[in-house]
């Protein structure tokens, strides 16, 4: 059962490095704007748990930066820290509700939009800490707000097409085998 774990955990991060890619193709700015990455993580933290979200999460942002060079190096921390919050807050709060609302859709837009909210104070408390701390002045605060906003057809697609994917997946015989969605 870890092994089949493992390897879905590995397809969920091979995904965080492609799909940004794929975006590509509508523009260098697309993965601000769409938040491609975002997507197998919280993906893989809803599926496999919080410890697995996080950790592809933090995975696919560092692989893809020396593979493609995509985040930027300066940037790709942030990144690392920021998706592998979305993948372990949609872990952890989807186990939380799924224990008293029996995994309804309901459940899984509460997860969505709180990992949101909490991935981006992540980003929030890094910026701080890069600007204030460690005196880095290639870093903005305002930075963090205009990730927000320049993400929010990203939130949008997150919406639409996470809680689906979510309930089909959870029918596939490997996720049923190995309950992963306890």
């Amino acid at each position: 059962m870890k092994t089949k774990r493992i390897v879905l955990n590995g397809l969920f991060c091979a995904l965080g490095v492609l799909l940004p890619q794929a975006f590509h193709v509508f523009g260098a700015a697309s993965g601000m704007i769409f938040l491609p990455m975002h997507i197998p993580a919280m993906i893989a933290g809803f599926i496999l748990g919080p410890v697995s979200g996080l950790v592809c999460g933090m995975l696919s942002p560092v692989i893809s930066c020396f593979a493609v060079s995509m985040p930027a190096l300066l940037k790709m921390p942030f990144m690392a820290f920021e998706v592998g919050a979305y993948g372990f807050f949609c872990g952890l709060i989807f186990k939380l509700l799924s224990r008293k609302t029996k995994n309804t859709l309901l459940s899984v837009y509460i997860t969505l939009i709180v990992a949101q909210i909490f991935g981006r104070i992540v980003n929030l408390l890094l910026t701080l800490a890069a600007v204030y701390i460690l005196k880095l002045d290639s870093v903005a605060v305002i930075s963090v707000w205009t990730a927000v906003v320049t993400g929010i057809p990203g939130i949008i697609i997150q919406w639409v097409f996470i809680p689906p994917i979510i309930f089909i997946l959870r029918k596939l015989p490997i996720v049923k085998e190995i309950n992963l969605t306890a």
